[in-house]
């Protein structure tokens, strides 16, 4: 079959930094939160094996987590799994998935669907139709409906975000919190929208402060502009760049008292308090994680395969993964209840169950017609 090419143009994004005035998850039924396309349901092919594409692999977060859940899928049905690390370089993205396809060594591809490899699947699907493709992260209003073999998976990190906000609003001392977010894409402004409302929700006179960075795993840079954030006050800040998660914390204990000074950091992706407690000399930094926010990445991968296998998978639709079905969620661990005090573990009890029962509603970047609505609607935040 011939394969097909095409080059994508890497975009320079330069950090933008804007002030402002201020466990085991159960996955849904099949079908829950549907997008309106209902695709076939068809058993996968038990030859062949699992190819996982990632950016790269280190974060300790999104692309590990991805990865840990094509190993346990592929362990539990006897299949080899591969993980292709594609790099920076996203203009040879097209060539290897293509190159992927083409081997004829895989039945199923699982990949995130930021840098347009959600597309990729879209646009080689129709090849290959004895594959399958299973692409998380997807957008909730994303159309998979033309192909018959790729499925999307949606994470509510609007209302895990929403969770993290409570916490940080009902927690601050200095009545003034920040979010650093890894790119300024919709997935990104999504947790946005959530945090910005979760921390107005418990504390309608908290200041607000939100930075992008450029989608590169930088630590340094990311420790820097959230370093800039507590030196302007905030005492609370929500970290969506699970790669940076410790190297942030590090610089909080170090250099800003820690959380015996009240400085707090809300990890992202994986239970950042855990991960810095198993990373040899990063112990001392874990007990400034007040929590972290979880998309469970493993989880969904390992959930989506099963039911690839078993002829249940619902292809060419986009699922939602959120709070009422524990897609996404706050750590709620031993620590969190030591050291939170009892009206942030309060709040955080009655927001979870608020958003859980339909009680309350979380705006989504994606209810916007365009950037500029959502644009404007954020910055209403502004005090």
């Amino acid at each position: 079959m011939k394969m097909k090419k095409r080059l994508a143009v890497l975009l320079a994004l330069f950090m933008v930094f804007s002030l402002a005035a201020c466990g085991s998850k159960t996955p849904p039924a099949s079908g829950d939160n549907q997008s309106e396309s209902q695709g076939e349901s068809q058993p996968a092919e038990t030859k062949g094996g699992i190819v996982y594409f990632c950016k790269n692999l280190g974060d300790k977060g999104f692309n590990d987590n991805g990865w840990a859940g094509t190993q346990e899928s592929a362990k539990k049905y006897g299949m080899e799994s591969t993980c292709i690390e594609l790099g920076n370089d996203t203009s040879t993205y097209d060539s290897a998935f293509a190159d992927a396809c083409e081997s004829g060594k895989y039945s199923i591809v699982v990949t995130q669907s930021n840098f347009g490899l959600a597309d990729l699947c879209l646009k080689y699907g129709p090849d290959y139709p004895d594959m399958k493709f299973i692409a998380f992260d997807a957008g909730i209003t994303a159309d998979f409906s033309s192909a018959s073999n790729v499925y999307g998976a949606a994470f509510g990190q609007n209302e895990g975000s929403w969770l993290a906000g409570v916490i940080a609003g009902s927690l601050t001392q200095s009545n003034k919190v920040g979010v650093f977010l890894f790119q300024d894409v919709p997935v990104g402004n999504d947790f946005l929208v959530g945090y910005l409302e979760g921390v107005r929700y418990a504390n309608p006179e908290c200041e607000l402060t939100w930075a992008y960075g450029n989608g590169a795993a930088d630590n340094a840079k990311v420790k820097e502009v959230c370093g800039l954030m507590y030196d302007s006050g905030c005492d609370v800040v929500y970290v969506v760049e699970g790669g940076a998660c410790i190297a942030v914390a590090e610089d909080v204990t170090l250099n800003r008292g820690g959380h015996e000074a009240n400085k707090w950091v809300i990890g992202c992706d994986s239970d950042q308090y855990a991960m810095a407690k198993e990373n040899p000399g990063k112990e001392a930094y874990a007990d400034v994680f007040i929590t972290s926010m979880l998309k469970d990445v493993r989880v969904a991968v390992t959930y989506s395969v099963d039911r690839a296998m078993d002829g249940t998978l619902p292809y060419g639709t986009v699922e939602l993964l959120g709070l009422a079905v524990n897609g996404v969620g706050c750590v709620d661990s031993d620590y969190f209840r030591t050291v939170a005090p009892q009206k942030v573990q309060d709040a955080y009890d009655n927001a979870l169950k608020a958003v859980s029962d339909g009680t309350v509603k979380v705006s989504t970047y994606f209810q916007y017609a365009n950037y500029e609505e959502f644009s404007a609607y954020r910055d209403s935040f502004k005090k």
